[in-house]
């Protein structure tokens, strides 16, 4: 993997067998040294982790953590990544050595050496710890290969032995498994997106034509095997075409969801209905008061408290405005990532539903846009026509009319749903986290422009 340094962070891999008794070293003049790897930050960690491993040293292996918290490029310690060969007694790839543990640290150089005492001693109290941090455990591939080959042993499937680690972590994984008859997914996620589990599984119950196949739920590392989503990404498909029928395919999803509202909330779907959002309002901008006042750089100019009151006012009214609509709640989702909805000639699939919520059903769509806006299409008009697509299942119990009004309200609600989703607006320490603080100012500055359009727009109908 070719990387421009400025780009590129290098990672020492420290892979392990045998229960984390031994340490594959390369020969570095007279000492040893741990194998090395250039990682683009834009990229999956674990999986070029693990294709690197393989193509430089012809060995297969998996990802258990990374142990240091440090940045990559922070020069004073190299970031590691602590990983398992798949097969206990895998033999030594040419030109390296399996090394006892305790004798790795003592002839590799200090930032080696410290490396591998780091990780050992995070390995040992992972190893000891009674806690959620299942997939740090040396052998759990092993163990989830089992597994998953009993789950799917009863349709008639094989697994081939084939595998590619896609994420990893502490509490979280996603592993793509090959079988003789195409393939199955692993994912397990932990806080705070262990809600993912009884969603996905609440889901593919009651909208089975929307959602891949469950194969089977592993409670204890609160993950689920599925089907892999059969034929291409949306972002993976040139043809307009193909976002119309994503729009009308999500309008008869949500359709089939109205009604269900409890069952959804109770599969811990966040609540983004008209009354939650209402309630965060005051909150909501009172902590923006906060953050800008917090703001360090000159520019952008942060947001007076008075332009704050006027998005809680706008806000305030465009939700009274909404519920005149009477529109129901549906399913709903603040993350419509077109990489995450396949299409075939007979099904749409939407997965990943971490997200998920229920809302009024023109939210979604209001994010759909915005992909499509900034997904490069150059289809003409190709706002208007997603929407149109959307608004055809509709048509028979809304007027387009109607609908398009309730749309106009959109750009800002479902800016403020998407800001207020999580908690994480109310827990941020700005001094901690400027980043994520910048973003929700970011966030509050575009419902302020928002809002004043909407304000624009209906000094103008009056005149």
């Amino acid at each position: 993997m070719k990387l421009s340094a400025k780009s590129a962070s290098t990672y020492l891999l420290i892979i392990t067998r045998r229960e984390a008794s031994e340490i594959l070293l390369l020969p570095n003049g007279r000492s040893w040294m741990l194998p090395r790897v250039e990682i683009d930050p834009e990229q999956r960690l674990a999986e070029q982790a693990t294709l690197e491993a393989a193509k430089a040293w012809k060995i297969e292996t998996y990802c258990l953590f990374t142990p240091n918290a440090c940045h990559p490029d922070d020069h004073r310690q190299a970031a590691s990544i602590v990983m398992e060969a798949v097969k206990e007694n895998a033999k030594a790839p040419a030109g390296t050595y399996w090394i006892p543990r305790s004798v790795a640290m003592r002839c590799c150089d200090s930032a080696d050496a410290a490396g591998i005492k780091e990780s050992l001693e995070r390995l040992d109290a992972y190893a000891t710890d009674e806690g959620e941090e299942h997939f740090t455990h040396c052998g759990w591939l092993r163990e989830l290969f089992r597994w998953t080959q009993q789950q799917i042993a009863p349709y008639g499937m094989q697994l081939t032995g084939a595998f590619r680690q896609l994420n990893a972590g502490p509490t979280f994984s996603l592993i793509r498994f090959e079988t003789a008859r195409g393939a199955v997914w692993f994912k397990a996620t932990g806080e705070p997106n262990a809600h993912e589990l009884p969603i996905t599984v609440a889901l593919a119950r009651l909208f089975p034509r929307f959602l891949p196949r469950i194969l089977g739920v592993h409670a204890a590392w609160n993950g689920w095997l599925s089907e892999e989503a059969p034929g291409a990404a949306l972002d993976e498909i040139t043809e307009f075409a193909a976002w119309e029928r994503v729009a009308e395919e999500l309008a008869r999803l949500q359709i089939e969801s109205i009604g269900r509202t409890d069952e959804l909330l109770e599969a811990h779907l966040r609540d983004l209905r008209i009354p939650a959002l209402r309630e965060r309002i005051d909150p909501f901008i009172s902590r923006m008061n906060e953050l800008m006042t917090a703001q360090k750089k000159q520019s952008p100019s942060p947001l007076h408290s008075s332009e704050l009151k006027e998005v809680a006012e706008g806000l305030k009214e465009s939700l009274g405005v909404l519920e005149t609509f009477e529109l129901p709640y549906t399913l709903g989702h603040t993350d419509c990532n077109p990489g995450n909805i396949f299409l075939t000639q007979r099904r749409c699939l939407f997965l990943d539903w971490s997200e998920g919520c229920v809302t009024n059903p023109l939210v979604t769509l209001q994010f759909l846009r915005e992909y499509l806006a900034h997904s490069g299409s150059q289809e003409p008009a190709g706002g208007e026509k997603l929407t149109h697509a959307y608004l055809r299942p509709w048509a028979r119990m809304y007027t387009p009319a109607d609908l398009r009004r309730a749309l106009t309200l959109m750009p800002l609600i479902a800016t403020f749903a998407y800001a207020v989703a999580t908690d994480t607006w109310r827990e941020l320490d700005p001094e901690a986290d400027e980043k994520q603080a910048g973003y929700y100012r970011s966030l509050a500055r575009r419902m302020h422009r928002e809002a004043t359009e909407i304000v624009q727009r209906c000094e103008l109908c009056q005149e």
